[in-house]
C-alpha cells in the first residue's frame, strides 16, 4: 500500500511540474461573469461554439479569451444558472455577461454516455446530480452517495458492512422491473461501459455529475445493452487558467442505527421454559428455578449474564480520510489529479492476547488516484488520457468476512460461560481456553483471536486514451474520434490459518470444573496460504461527430462504435468462465428549431455473441420530440414561466438471458451427457418504451415536473417446458429457451420545486419527488398447478418477486389456536407438522381440509419497491449553508425469517417480538399476545405467511450538512482563496412500521450489519 501512495505521489509530481512548459497567448481584455446581483460567478464554464476552448472564471468571475479565437459565438454557463449564448463581438463591446438564475433547472448540460446535451434540448426523461451534492455523503462506497438522489434510480442497500464495499452491496434498478432475466442498469465511466460491481471506490470529490437515462431515446442508441436503463458518470477535467489545490480532510464517528437486543441471562432461561413447556415438555424441562434466580442476582460467576453483542462489537467506529485534488491548464494542456486515502476501522472487537504473535485487527486501508489530461497538439488533432483506480489492503480477523462473524454471535446464549474456560490447576489443557456450545462449531472468541487472519490486497486500473481530428476544414462542426479503455481488477489474498481448542460446558450448572474437550479441535500453529483472481474489460471506441448552427437552425449529431471484451470474475470450467463479447453501432441526431422546437433520432445495431450468427445483431430506433412552449411569442404570461412538453418512444434491447451463456448451442459434456437444449432461433429482447413528459414553471420559482412511462416486452426470453409432456423422456429444465414471453412495466414520476434566491444573501430550495412502478408478468408458458389449488399460477399475471405464503385466519380474533377444544374442532391437518395450542390458524383456500402449498396465497408485495419518494431542500445565507435529503419507499415486502425471527434457531435467541409470545395466562388474562406459542424445535409457524411478512416501507433522514465557509480575511492569511467547514449526519432517524425495532426495513434481518449512522466533521482549503 506504501509503495501504491509514493508511486500515486510521485506521479502527480511529475505532472505539476510539467505544466509550466506549456503557455497559453490570450486576450488583454478582460471580462467578467457576474449574477443578477452583480455578485462575480467563480467556476462558469465558457466554451467556444466551435469547441475548441474551454475556460472557466476565476474567483472574481473575470475570464480572459485566447487571441487566435476564430469561433463567432460563446456559450456560458454555471452550477445553478441559465445557459447563455452570446457572440464574441457583443462580448467585446459589454465586457461583462450577467447569467440569470436558474430556478426551474432547465441550466447546464446532461452527459449522455457518448454525447452531451444542453438540458433545455432534452426530449426524453433524465435525472442528473452534481459531483458536490453527492460529496455531502460521508461513506466509502459510490452508490450510496447518490441513495434517493435520482428520481427514477431506485437504490436497496443489501449489505451494511463498513469494510466490504463494492461487491453487490447495493442492488440498483431504474424505473422498476421490465424483464424476468435481469435488470442491472448499464453504468458508463466517462463514455465506456465499466463493470457494475468495481466501480464503488470512486470518490465524488472526482465526479463532475452523474446522470440515469430513463427512456428509450435516451437508451436506443446503447443497443442491447440499454432496456433496464442507464447511469452515466462523468469524471472532472482541467480548464485553462492558473493551477487549482484543494486540500480536504474528514473525520467520521460511525454507530449502527440499531443495536440488537440481547436478553439477559434470566429472561432467556424463562423464554426457553416457555418453549419447553409449549412443546408438552413440562415446566422446568431447561432451567430450574434456582438456576434463575441465580442468573437473576447476576454475582455468581458460574451463572454468566453475557452480552455477546456488546462484547464484540464497538459502540463507535471511525473513518478518516484526506485528499487533494488539482486541476488547471492552457489552451495546449488541460489536466485534473485526484489524490485520496482511506483508514476505515471495523466494529469487531479483538482481545489483545499477551502470547499470540500477529495482531488480527481487521482494517481496510484505501488509496484513490485519478488524472485526466486533454492535450491539443495542433488546431486540428487533439487527444486525452485518463488514468484512475484504487488500491485497497484489508485484514480479516481469522479470514472471515465480516458478517460472518456478525451472525456467529446471535448463536451464542448469555448463558453460556465464556468467551474462555477458568484456570483449572489440575488440568493446564482445559485452562483459558475457547468455550462454545453443542452445535457451534466456531464462537466468536476464537474465530476473532485463535484463527488467524487474511490479507487482501485489491487493485483496480483505469486506463483510457483517445485522439480527435477536427475536420472543420472540410464541414464546420464536423470531427472524427477514437480509443480504447482498459479496466483490470486482482485480487490477492494471503492467509494464515489456525485451529483453536474448544471446550463446552456440561448441564450442571453448580460446578465450574465440568468443562470437556469439543470434539476433536486443538491448538496448531498458523499454516500460510495464497491465492489471486483476476478479470479485465476492453473497449475500442470509435465517433463520428458534428454540432453546428445555422441561423435558427441547429444539429447535434453522432455515430458511434464500440467493440467489448470482458473477463468476468469466474473460476471452474463452466461457460460463465468464457470472456463477454459485444459489439454496438449507434447513432444519435437532435434537431432544434429556435432552441425552442427539437426532435431527435436514435439508433443502435448491437450484436452479442450470446446469440447464433443469423440472429447476433438487433435493431433498436427510437424517436423523441420536445417543444419549449412559454419561448413562443404569443404565450406571454407573467404566471407561467416555464412549459415545456416531451415525448418519446422507441426500443431498447438486452442480451442479459438470467446468467445463461450461449443458449443457441446444445450443451453436450466431453463424457457424452447431454444436457440443456440449444434454440438457433433466440434473439434479443426488445423492450417497447413510451415516454411522455411535461416540464411546467410557475413565477421563476415553483416547478412541477411530470412523466408517465410504459414499457411492453413480447419476445421475452422463458422457458418452454410447460408446452412439453413430462413423459417425453427429456428432463424439462433442459429444453430450448423461448422468445415468447410478455411482461409489461408503468408508471409515473412526479417532483415539485421550489428556488429562489430571495436577496444576495439569501436562497431557499427544496424539492419533493415520487416515483410508482408497477409491473405485471403476462406470459412466460407457465405450467398451471392445478384446479385443486387456490392460486393455479405462481408469476402470471402477477408482479415479478411477487411473494406467496399462508394467510392467517384471524376470526377468532388473535389467528391462534387458543384451546385444545378449538384445535380438535377446526378439522384442519397441516402437510408440513402438527399444529399446537397457541400456533397460527391457516386459511384452507381450495376447502380440502388440508394446509399444504395448494393453499398459497399472494402476499404483500415485491422486495423492490413499487413507489418511492424525496424530500430534499436546504438554504444559503451569506457564508452558511444547510441542506438536507429525507428519504422513503412504500409498497415493499419481504419475510422475516431465520435468527432473530424464528426462536427455535440455534440455542434460541430471543428478539423483542417474542417477548409476548402466547401463553394460555396470557390469553385468559387478555393480556397482549404479540407472538404465536414459542417452541424449542420447528413448529408449523415457522413457515412464510402473513405474520412473518414484513412491510419494507420507510423514510428516512438519509443525510443533513450544515457547511460555513471561513471570512476571506482569515483564508488569506494563509494564501488560501476558500476554506469550508461542514458537518454531516448521515441516517440521522428512520420511520417504518416494521415489527421489530432491532431490524432495518432495508436490511430485513437481524442476522447481518444494520445501517450506520455516521457524524462527519470535515475541512477543504482551496487555493
Amino acid at each position: 500500500m506504501e509503495k501504491n501512495i509514493k508511486f500515486i505521489a510521485l506521479y502527480i509530481i511529475c505532472l505539476l511540474m510539467a505544466v509550466p512548459s506549456y503557455t497559453q497567448e490570450t486576450n488583454d481584455a478582460q471580462n467578467r461573469i457576474v449574477n443578477e446581483f452583480n455578485q462575480p460567478i467563480q467556476g462558469a464554464i465558457i466554451k467556444t461554439e466551435d469547441g475548441k476552448y474551454t475556460l472557466r472564471t476565476a474567483k472574481d468571475g473575470t475570464f480572459r479569451l485566447p487571441v487566435e479565437l476564430k469561433s463567432k459565438f460563446i456559450q456560458v454557463s454555471a452550477t445553478g444558472y441559465q445557459n447563455i449564448r452570446i457572440s464574441v463581438e457583443q462580448l467585446m463591446d459589454e465586457k461583462e455577461i450577467k447569467l440569470s438564475f436558474d430556478p426551474h433547472n432547465m441550466g447546464g448540460e446532461v452527459n449522455f454516455g457518448y454525447h452531451s446535451y444542453n438540458k433545455e434540448s432534452i426530449t426524453g426523461a433524465v435525472s442528473s446530480v452534481s459531483g458536490e451534492v453527492l460529496d455531502k455523503t460521508p461513506s466509502n462506497v459510490l452508490s450510496d452517495t447518490y441513495e434517493g438522489r435520482l428520481p427514477g434510480l431506485t437504490v436497496i442497500n443489501n449489505i451494511a458492512e463498513l469494510t466490504f464495499f463494492g461487491y453487490g452491496n447495493y442492488s440498483k434498478s431504474i424505473r422498476g422491473n421490465s424483464s424476468i432475466n435481469g435488470n442491472s442498469p448499464l453504468v458508463m465511466i466517462d463514455g465506456v461501459i465499466a463493470p457494475t460491481q468495481y466501480i464503488e471506490f470512486i470518490s465524488p470529490k472526482e465526479i463532475e455529475s452523474i446522470s440515469v437515462l430513463k427512456d428509450a431515446s435516451a437508451t436506443a442508441a446503447f443497443g442491447i445493452q440499454g432496456s433496464a436503463g442507464v447511469i452515466v458518470i462523468t469524471t472532472k477535467r482541467g480548464y485553462e487558467g492558473k493551477l487549482k489545490v484543494e486540500a480536504y480532510a474528514d473525520q467520521s464517528f460511525q454507530q449502527m442505527t440499531r443495536r440488537p437486543q440481547f436478553v439477559s441471562s434470566a429472561q432467556y432461561a424463562r423464554l426457553r421454559n416457555e418453549a419447553g413447556e409449549r412443546d408438552g415438555l413440562g415446566t422446568y424441562t431447561q432451567f430450574s428455578q434456582e438456576e434463575i434466580d441465580l442468573f437473576e442476582a447476576g454475582n455468581d460467576p458460574r451463572y454468566p449474564n453475557n452480552n455477546w453483542f456488546d462484547q464484540y462489537i464497538k459502540q463507535v467506529v471511525l473513518r478518516q480520510r484526506v485528499g487533494v485534488n488539482v486541476s488547471g491548464g492552457t489552451d495546449k494542456f488541460r489536466y485534473y489529479s485526484n489524490l485520496s486515502f482511506i483508514h476505515q476501522d471495523e466494529p469487531l472487537i479483538i482481545t489483545d492476547e499477551p502470547n499470540r504473535k500477529y495482531d488480527p485487527t481487521p482494517n481496510v486501508n484505501i488509496g484513490n488516484f485519478r488524472t485526466n489530461m486533454d492535450v491539443k497538439f495542433n488546431d486540428y488533432i487533439s487527444g486525452y488520457m485518463r488514468l484512475a483506480g484504487n488500491v485497497k489492503r484489508e485484514i480479516l480477523a481469522g479470514g472471515y468476512l465480516g458478517w460472518d462473524i456478525y451472525s456467529q454471535i446471535f448463536n451464542q446464549p448469555p448463558t453460556m460461560y465464556g468467551p474462555l474456560s477458568p484456570i483449572n490447576e489440575n488440568d493446564a489443557e482445559l485452562s483459558e481456553q475457547v468455550v462454545t456450545v453443542d452445535g457451534l462449531d466456531n464462537p466468536v472468541y476464537g474465530m476473532l483471536n485463535r484463527s488467524g487472519y487474511r490479507t487482501v490486497i485489491e487493485t483496480n486500473i483505469l486506463a483510457q486514451t483517445g485522439l480527435k481530428l477536427d475536420l472543420g476544414f472540410l464541414s464546420e462542426g464536423l470531427s472524427v474520434s477514437g480509443g480504447m479503455a482498459y479496466q483490470t481488477y486482482v485480487r490477492n489474498e494471503t492467509g494464515t490459518n489456525q485451529s483453536f481448542k474448544r471446550l463446552i460446558r456440561e448441564d450442571d450448572f453448580s460446578t465450574l470444573d465440568n468443562f470437556i474437550q469439543y470434539k476433536t479441535f486443538e491448538n496448531t500453529p498458523l499454516s500460510y496460504n495464497k491465492g489471486s483472481v483476476f478479470f479485465y474489460y476492453l473497449n475500442f471506441l470509435g465517433s463520428i461527430d458534428y454540432n453546428r448552427r445555422f441561423g435558427d437552425h441547429s444539429i447535434d449529431a453522432s455515430a458511434h462504435t464500440y467493440y467489448l471484451n470482458q473477463e468476468k470474475e469466474s473460476a471452474g470450467s463452466s461457460s460463465d468462465v468464457l470472456p463477454y463479447k459485444r459489439q454496438n453501432f449507434g447513432l444519435s441526431a437532435l434537431y432544434g428549431y429556435k432552441d425552442k422546437y427539437f426532435l431527435k433520432a436514435n439508433m443502435g445495431y448491437s450484436g452479442s455473441e450470446q446469440f447464433h450468427p443469423d440472429h447476433r445483431y438487433t435493431l433498436t430506433p427510437a424517436v423523441s420530440a420536445a417543444w419549449i412552449a412559454s419561448k413562443e411569442d404569443f404565450f406571454q404570461s407573467p404566471f407561467i414561466s416555464l412549459l415545456k412538453f416531451r415525448v418519446s418512444y422507441g426500443i431498447s434491447g438486452s442480451d442479459q438471458l438470467g446468467g445463461a451463456r450461449l443458449l443457441y448451442l446444445d450443451n453436450i459434456r466431453s463424457d457424452g451427457s447431454e444436457l440443456e437444449r440449444g434454440n438457433p432461433e433466440l434473439e434479443a429482447e426488445k423492450i417497447k418504451k413510451l415516454n411522455a413528459g411535461i416540464n411546467l414553471g410557475f413565477l421563476n420559482m415553483f416547478t412541477v415536473d411530470f412523466d408517465y412511462f410504459s414499457h411492453y416486452v413480447d419476445n421475452m426470453l422463458i422457458n418452454s417446458s410447460s408446452k412439453i409432456p413430462e413423459y417425453q423422456g427429456i428432463p424439462l429444465g433442459y429444453f430450448p429457451k423461448l422468445n415468447e414471453g410478455e411482461m409489461e412495466n408503468k408508471g409515473f414520476e412526479l417532483s415539485l420545486g421550489f428556488n429562489k434566491h430571495l436577496s444576495k444573501d439569501f436562497s431557499l430550495f427544496a424539492q419533493a419527488n415520487f416515483m410508482q412502478a408497477k409491473n405485471k408478468v403476462i406470459n412466460i408458458n407457465e405450467p398451471s398447478l392445478g384446479d385443486d389449488y387456490a392460486y393455479p399460477y405462481r408469476t402470471q399475471g402477477y408482479p415479478l418477486g411477487q411473494l406467496w405464503g399462508y394467510e392467517i385466519d384471524r376470526s377468532n380474533g388473535n389467528g391462534m389456536f387458543n384451546s385444545a377444544e378449538e384445535l380438535a374442532n377446526s378439522g384442519l391437518t397441516y402437510s408440513f407438522g402438527t399444529p399446537r395450542v397457541g400456533d397460527f390458524i391457516y386459511k384452507d383456500l381450495n376447502d380440502d381440509g388440508i394446509i399444504d402449498e395448494k393453499d398459497k396465497a399472494p402476499l404483500g408485495y415485491t422486495s423492490l419497491p413499487q413507489q418511492e419518494y424525496s424530500v430534499v431542500g436546504g438554504f444559503t445565507w451569506k457564508s452558511w449553508e444547510f441542506s438536507f435529503l429525507l428519504h422513503g419507499v412504500k409498497q415493499s415486502s419481504q419475510f422475516l425469517s431465520g435468527i432473530g425471527a424464528y426462536e427455535n434457531q440455534g440455542k434460541g435467541i430471543f428478539n423483542d417480538i417474542h417477548l409476548n409470545a402466547w401463553t394460555p395466562e396470557r390469553y385468559t388474562a387478555g393480556e397482549k399476545i404479540s407472538y404465536p406459542a414459542l417452541s424449542l424445535s420447528p413448529s408449523t409457524n415457522h413457515i412464510a405467511n402473513d405474520f412473518f411478512l414484513m412491510d419494507r416501507s420507510y423514510l428516512r433522514l438519509r443525510n443533513v450538512e450544515l457547511a460555513y465557509t471561513l471570512p476571506e480575511e482569515l483564508s488569506d492569511k494563509i494564501h488560501s482563496e476558500k476554506i469550508r467547514v461542514a458537518f454531516n449526519i448521515q441516517n440521522l432517524f428512520t420511520l417504518d412500521n416494521m415489527k421489530s425495532n432491532y431490524i432495518d426495513p432495508e436490511i430485513g434481518s437481524i442476522n447481518t450489519f444494520q445501517p450506520y449512522r455516521v457524524f462527519n466533521i470535515g475541512i477543504s482549503v482551496n487555493f
